[in-house]
Order: C-alpha cells, then structure tokens, then sequence
C-alpha cells in the first residue's frame, strides 16, 4: 500500500495535477482514496497539487472523484479538514469556461457532509462564508458567483441561512455607504477636451444595482408560506444589525421595503419594529431619528400602506408629541428633546406626503382635532425652529391653504429671536427615495407611491422651485437635519 501511495504521489508530483490522459489521473485518485489512511503531513504538497488543480470546471466523472477523494480524506486524516473547507468556500467563485455562474455542486455536498458529519467544524464554516465574502473591488461575476452559491448552501442546510442572509446584507451595506460618501467628480472648465472615463463609483454602483436586483429576484422566488415568517425575522434581524446602525443608507433599504410589499401582511410588523426604535429610550438620539424617519418614510411612500394604517401612525405620532409636551413644555438645556423634534418633523412631512388622504374622508375634521398641530405648533418647545426648512415652507403653504394651524406667526418670531445655537445631526435623508439604482428601481416602482398634489398647491409648489431652485420633491425632503439640543 505505501509503494502505492509514493508511486501515487509521484505520479501527481510529475503531471502537477494537469494530466493529459484524465483516466490515468482518476484512477490515482481511486488508490489514494482507498489509502488516505496512509496519507500524512507529509503528504501535503500533493494534496496541494490536487486542490489547486481546476477540477470543478470538468465533466461530472472527474468532479465526483475528485470529491470523494477529499471526503475520504477528512474521514480518516482530520488534519486536512481545514484546508479541504477553505478550498471547497474559496473555490465558489469558479465560473465555468464560457464566464458564466454556475452552482457548485460538488464543492456545497463537501460542506455539506463536513457540516452533518463533524458538525465541530460548524462555526468555523461559517467564519470562512464570511471572511472570503468578495471585496468590492473584484470583479461582478466574483459576487455573483459568490452569491449564488452561498444561498444555495443555505438552503441545503438552513442554519447557514440566516447567516448567510445577514453576511449578504452587512456587505452590501459597506458598499452603499461607500458609494454615497465618495466626492463626486465635477468638471469645473467649461470646455474639455478630454474624452469622458467611467470613475470606480460608477462601477462599483452598477456591481450594487445588479447584485441587490439579483437579491430582491431570489428573496421574491424562495420566500414561501413555510418560510415568510423566517425572512421576516432574518430581515429583521439584518436591519437592527447593520442597516439602522448605518444611518440610512441610500438603496440597501429597499430591501426591507420590496418584501414587507411583497408580503404586505407583514407590514405591521415592520412599522411596530419602527416605532419600537423610536419608542426605545435606551437607545442612542440619533437611532431614535432613524427609526422615525423609516416609519415615516415608509408610511408615505409604501401602496401597501393603506390609508387606515396611515392615519393610526400619524395619530401615535401626534398622540407621542402631546404626552411629551405635557412633561416638557420648558426648554431646558439640560434635556435632550432630540427624539420630540424628530418626531414633529417627521409629522410634518407626513402631512405634507399624504395630506389629500386625510382630506378624503368626511371625518378629517374629527382626526385633526384628534391630532391636534396647533397644540404641537405653539408649543414652548418650538418645533417649527428646529425643523428643516425645506419641509416646513411645505407645512406653512399646506396648513394655511388648509387653515388649519397658522404657522407664520411663528416662523416670523423664530426669525427674529436670537435663540441658542443647535447642533445638528448629520445631514441625513428620509429613507426608500426613489430608487436611482436602474435595474433595482424595476422591482420598487409597482410599489412606490408617489407625491399627490393639488392643483392649486402644484402651482404653489412651482413658485418655491423656480425661486428656491428645488429640482423636485425628492430634493425638498432629501437632505434632512434635525436640530439637537446644545447638551448632546
């Protein structure tokens, strides 16, 4: 058997792993899985010649040995269990000859038995998905590829896929806020002669595009009765981790936005989680704007959001703020009223988004008073000064158009005080804008509720563009700061 082995092994050594005639090779591989028994350490440039050798790209004979080989190896030489799980996770960037995805078969059923048989190893499988997730940097069919196969794991073993999920977000998550926070280029010369070149950001914008559609198609395709609930949860989980601590990042979000559409028997779901954020008084000021500023945000933009649900958020929201300003109709400096100033803002803009639903309904005078802005408006707190000025010209020409808080008294007083200075929070945007990513914005657009307006108020609307250069709706809620006590 050892004769066998170093005639084996020499065989190997001499041909690196690229024998001409595939069945003399193969039939090395039987004997050496036959006799992994006498397969040591000190075999282990050979195991290397065979690992390094491009075997997933062959026909199914040579990939089916090639697998049973290292099976029987980490059977009965633990210390190759390692490196035959590194290789088997590494090589799932492999595209075929043609550069086009395949899925991994061999090297997921290798996992897989590894995962079933020595479940040990669990953990560790699951820090290499992780840690040989492509970088940003490689090339679109790495990512796919990538992707495709992971996935595909996890729905081979679902305790991966949970994880898997979250990794898949956590990355695309670095890559939008990337994107988002690198200078955009601006030619300054009136004319240039020098012929246009596509910068990294755009590439690296439509590697995003193309692999958050891919996502959204397969969270579409495998999201089931059995397993709705588990996505929900996953989502979740995936947001309270990485998104909501990253504070709303352009286009990742769309995620949460394309299933809680999809499966709109979950939207309660996810607007409790958001108002729980809010709710939270544990969590930080600025997570606490987030989670209103999506609960907002979601509300006025998601059809799937009915105008029922509608009115009971807007009504929490002004029902909070009255709670509030009856504990803290002083300002203090002392107090952090972060969260009752985002809360007012994000009121307003709610008012302003969907305002002809409140009007619809006979009863809109009954839920008005019920919400109660004037008491919200004139309060001590002074929400009107701290709130975003874009939204709240859009307040004042709505409510006075409406007559139902007179706002300018207000707004003229604020002008003329000379209050303490604010800090600010981060110039942040409302989240789920309109979708710019070209491939992704197909899946979004049947869901997406856009801004109605009145006639009068378009006209309204018109003037403030012309003479504040607004370019649309989007540029009027985009850019959003709420002003923070000077104590923060």
């Amino acid at each position: 058997q050892r004769r066998v082995r170093d005639r084996a092994l020499l065989y190997l050594l001499k041909t690196n792993g690229t024998a001409e005639d595939k069945s003399t090779y193969l039939s090395v591989l039987r004997n050496l899985s036959v006799i992994v028994a006498l397969f040591d350490k000190d075999c282990e440039d050979v195991y290397n010649e065979i690992a390094t050798s491009q075997w997933e790209t062959q026909d199914t004979k040579f990939r089916e040995t090639t697998k049973y080989f290292f099976v029987s190896l980490i059977s009965s030489q633990p210390f190759y269990t390692n490196k035959v799980i590194d290789r088997a996770i590494r090589s799932l960037f492999v595209v075929d000859n043609d550069m086009k995805v395949i899925v991994h078969e061999t090297n997921l059923e290798i996992i897989q038995f590894v995962s079933e048989k020595m479940p040990t190893y669990m953990k560790f499988i699951q820090q290499k998905i992780v840690s040989n997730f492509p970088h940003k940097s490689r090339p679109l069919l790495d990512h796919q590829a990538y992707i495709t196969n992971i996935l595909k794991l996890g729905e081979s073993i679902p305790s991966y896929l949970n994880e898997i999920i979250m990794t898949i977000i956590e990355k695309l998550v670095k890559i939008d806020i990337d994107i988002s926070q690198s200078p955009v280029s601006e030619n300054t010369e009136l004319f240039s002669f020098e012929v246009s070149r596509r910068t990294p950001t755009d590439e690296v914008t439509e590697k995003l595009d193309v692999i958050l559609s891919d996502f959204l198609q397969y969270m579409n395709s495998s999201s089931t009765e059995q397993n709705v609930a588990n996505w929900c949860k996953v989502l979740l989980l995936a947001f309270d981790a990485h998104i909501l601590k990253a504070h709303i990042p352009p286009n990742v979000p769309f995620v949460m936005f394309y299933f809680f559409n999809i499966q709109p028997s979950f939207r309660t779901v996810l607007l409790d989680y958001f108002w729980s954020v809010f709710a939270d008084k544990n969590q930080p000021a600025i997570i606490r704007q987030s989670g209103i500023m999506y609960l907002a945000s979601f509300t006025n933009r998601s059809k799937c959001v009915c105008k029922g649900d509608f009115k009971k958020i807007m009504l929490s929201m002004a029902t909070w703020c009255h709670s509030y300003i009856a504990s803290n109709d002083e300002v203090s400096v002392k107090c952090n009223h972060t969260a009752f100033y985002a809360a007012c803002q994000s009121l307003f803009y709610m008012f302003c988004y969907r305002h002809k639903d409140i009007f619809a309904s006979s009863e809109y005078k009954m839920f008005l008073d019920k919400v109660d802005l004037h008491l919200i408006v004139h309060c001590k707190l002074n929400p009107l000064k701290h709130c975003n000025p874009h939204i709240l010209r859009m307040f004042n020409k709505l409510a006075s158009m409406y007559e139902i808080v007179t706002c300018s008294a207000v707004i003229e007083r604020n002008a003329r005080m000379l209050l303490p200075s604010t800090q600010l929070m981060g110039n942040e945007e409302y989240p789920f804008k309109s979708c710019q990513l070209p491939l992704t914005s197909k899946f979004i657009e049947p869901f997406f509720r856009d801004m109605e307006c009145s006639t009068e108020f378009q006209s309204e609307f018109r003037r403030y563009k012309v003479s504040e250069n607004f370019e649309d709706w989007d540029s009027v809620v985009g850019e959003v700061s709420i002003a923070m006590s000077p104590d923060l």
